[in-house]
């Protein structure tokens, strides 16, 4: 149940800060959209399936900086089956997709090195730099990248 909260933590925080950023949705690259509109589908999906549970326990916290996290963490023994189920689906997702990015940074590192070492780090910048790349780089690198839902276009 603790890694379900933490999850929780992540999209709660990312709902408070990187869904609400202000910067032009035109100003990112079509990865980070993609990566933007996945993170807001899940955080959705989390909130719906959380939502008795966050009025039952946490109404009369300020939604923000983490703080719905640490309610929901002080009642991690209390949640209903339906908002643990969708916890452990988040668990489950972001645990793949931790585990596809290393993968692809591990095969794709000397064409990073090779045709994005300019490109300033965040934002999916160097995700884009090897999307834009892609029929230069190693067949490898092209492998992994095929695998990321956030890089198909």
């Amino acid at each position: 149940m603790k890694a379900f909260a933490h999850v929780l933590a992540i999209t709660f925080l990312a709902s408070s800060t990187f869904l609400t950023s202000s910067r032009p949705m035109s100003a990112q690259t079509a990865v980070a959209e993609n990566v933007h509109e996945r993170l807001a589908a899940a955080v959705q999906k989390l909130q719906a399936a959380c939502a008795t549970d966050l009025n039952r326990f946490c109404s009369t916290v300020t939604p923000g900086e983490g703080r719905q996290f640490f309610c929901v963490m002080a009642h991690e023994d209390k949640i209903s089956t339906k908002c643990d189920h969708a916890l452990y689906d988040a668990f489950r997702n972001v645990g793949r997709a931790v585990m596809l990015i290393g993968q692809a940074a591990d095969l794709c590192w000397p064409d990073i090195e090779k045709y994005c070492a300019d490109i300033p780090e965040g934002g999916g910048r160097i995700a884009q730099c090897l999307v834009d790349k892609k029929a230069s780089v190693d067949r490898g690198c092209q492998a992994a990248l095929d695998q990321l839902p956030a890089t198909k276009q």
